[in-house]
């Protein structure tokens, strides 16, 4: 696994959710939509959990609800966003870790693998939340990687 790759990916997502929590901000309905504040509790936990396995620590059942507040939920998220580049700069990217369920059972993956799921898993759901904003009037921000890295990788 890369790490530099993965630095990278851990970068553009943080860029990518502040050009997504801007749009939201700059239009209060789409906060207040169901499916779009679900996503962002979903987005969080599983960013959080997935770098917590990384580390190779047990994730904190209580520290997975689902938060309420639209400022605790961008401000943890932000927080998130630290603790992957934090992860990426101090894990043992080759280190297998036991996972307790999966397809067949239980599994074993290498921590890079973890956190390459915690960035892609959030690609996706900027996806959906994209096309939620359109659907309710709003246009949502160009956050693809390419544009990122034209931009000189903000």
């Amino acid at each position: 696994m890369n790490a530099e790759i993965l630095l990278d990916m851990a970068r553009h997502q943080a860029w990518a959710d502040a050009a997504h929590w801007k749009t939201l901000r700059e239009n209060t309905a789409l906060l207040e939509d169901a499916e779009i504040r679900t996503r962002l509790n979903h987005m969080l936990m599983a960013l959080k959990m997935l770098t917590t396995l990384a580390r190779g620590q047990t994730p904190d059942a209580a520290g997975m609800k689902e938060i309420d507040s639209i400022d605790e939920l961008e401000a943890l998220m932000g927080k998130a966003h630290g603790d992957v580049a934090a992860t990426l700069a101090s894990a043992d990217l080759d280190k297998m870790i036991a996972l307790p369920r999966g397809p067949k059972g239980p599994f074993e993956a290498p921590a890079g693998v973890l956190l390459l799921q915690a960035l892609t898993h959030s690609q996706h759901h900027r996806g959906q939340n994209a096309s939620r904003m359109r659907q309710l009037g709003a246009k949502p921000p160009m956050t693809d990687f390419v544009i990122w890295y034209a931009l000189g990788r903000p």
